[in-house]
Formats: structure tokens, sequence, C-alpha cells
């Protein structure tokens, strides 16, 4: 009886969310000067409200944290997004940090065909903030990120042809404790 009441939910699911955008990204933080790597998997979603409107959801999940948001996102101009989120976040006590906490993030990106920037600022138990800016050059993005809790350095991201893959690669230096490291990532868009 169980599966039975499943199907028509897991039906009516499956409508509600049609035509929903996935972005699916994987990526390594390697600390150079501590010899360790924080591996991170993040999963961000958008459903089309209106021509203007959008509803979003994103997942992010690491050894050391995990956090859960859902918001809207604006479009005023056809190259300008402005998104807020409201979640939860989880994380590890013994760093200091109360578990279950609400979390929220506020989003503005600019996206032409050649030249984009994604600003991403968050609140909670702990605020963090992430800044990207690329130039795209034929397959080619060349530009710059700093990332709170990472560092700051260049980033070069390649897209594979007309596949939905891209790679990404940064060297980082850490404004906070002096350590260097790097990041590497791959994301596949749906």
């Amino acid at each position: 009886m169980k599966k039975l009441f499943f199907v028509p939910v897991l039906f009516f699911a499956c409508q509600l969310f049609a035509q929903v955008s996935v972005t699916l990204h994987h990526y390594d933080y390697f600390n150079i000067s501590a010899k360790s790597i924080r591996p991170t998997v993040s999963i961000y979603a958008k459903k089309n409200i209106s021509q203007t409107l959008n509803f979003t959801s994103f997942t992010l999940i690491n050894n050391k944290w995990g956090e859960s948001l859902v918001g809207i996102e604006y479009l005023p101009l056809k190259w300008l997004s402005i998104e807020a989120e409201v979640g939860l976040e989880t994380n590890i006590e013994s760093y200091g940090y109360k578990k279950n906490l609400i979390r929220t993030a506020q989003i503005l990106a600019i996206t032409t065909t050649k030249f984009s920037f994604l600003g991403i600022y968050e609140q909670g138990s702990l605020n963090w903030f992430d800044v990207r800016a690329f130039y795209l050059i034929r397959n080619l993005g060349i530009g710059a990120m700093a990332s709170q809790y990472n560092g700051l350095g260049p980033v070069v991201q390649v897209h594979l042809g007309k596949s939905p893959f891209h790679i990404w690669s940064s060297l980082l230096y850490n404004w906070d404790n002096s350590n260097y490291g790097s990041m590497v990532g791959i994301y596949y868009k749906m």
C-alpha cells in the first residue's frame, strides 16, 4: 500500500519540478601550507516562476560543514540577477559553532557573453563571502576570485566544448592565516 501511495506523490513532484535547471559542483581545496584536502559537493537548482522571478535552492556539504537554503532570484535586467536565500546550517561543534542555525545568503550575478561576475555573502554562525569574475576567450575563462577562509588569487575555467561540463582551478593566498592553497573543481549544468 505504501508503494502505491508513493507513485502519485513521485509523479506530482516530478511535474512540480519539471524544467528545473540543476548545477552539480564538486571541488577540492588543497591547503598547501597544512598539507590537507577539503572536498566539497554542492547542488544548485532553479525553477522559473515568471520572466523575472525564479525559485532557487542550494545545498552544500563537506567534512566540516553543511547548509541547505531556498530563495528567490530576481532578474531586473537580462544580464543582472539578485538573489536572497534562507535556510539551515550545521557544522562541527568542536570549531566553536552551533548546529542547525538559521543561515541567509545574498547573491549578485552579472552575466554577458564575454564577462561574468558572481558575488555571494552569507550570514550565520560565521559570515562568509565569495567573489569571482571571469572574462571568456573562446572556451577559456580567465579571472580572479576572493573567498573568505580559502584565499585570493587567479582562476582559470575551461568549458569543454558544447558539453555541460566546466573545469576550473585557482591558486590562492589566504590573508587570514598566510597559508597558500589551490582549488580544483568540476561542475555539470543540466
